[in-house]
């Protein structure tokens, strides 16, 4: 009998040292197939890309709402303690601040400029 016992705790034991078990809030990040994880990559490197080119061609709301939808894909699937992870979020979070600050030229003064550049010549 406590032959059993101790048999039975022993594998007890190792059957817990295999399995972990920790709650996950956002399950759908942890079952991601290595496959899917490319793919979310290649995804968030895309809308940082439509981002670039909504600030290229002055559609800073399309721009914002790309750096938007990267920092929540960022949020929601990456791992929020890793140093990659912070370095690229503190990255959103300062093109976005940057976003803020540009605004679209004025007419009056695009005028005035073109104006003052004819009568130079």
């Amino acid at each position: 009998q406590a032959t059993l016992q101790r048999s039975w705790e022993v594998v007890r034991d190792e059957a817990r040292s295999l399995v972990r078990v920790s709650r996950i809030d956002q399950p759908e990040a942890i079952l991601l197939a290595p496959e899917q994880t490319f793919f979310l990559r290649e995804n968030l490197k895309l809308k940082m890309l439509n981002a670039r080119l909504g600030v290229l061609a002055r559609q800073f709301e399309s721009a914002r709402a790309d750096l938007a939808a990267a920092t929540a894909a960022l949020n929601k699937y990456f791992d929020p303690t890793s140093r990659r992870t912070q370095a690229a979020a503190t990255a959103l979070q300062a093109a976005q601040a940057s976003l803020k600050a540009a605004e679209m030229p004025r007419l009056d003064e695009t005028l005035s400029a073109l104006a003052t550049a004819a009568a130079g010549r």
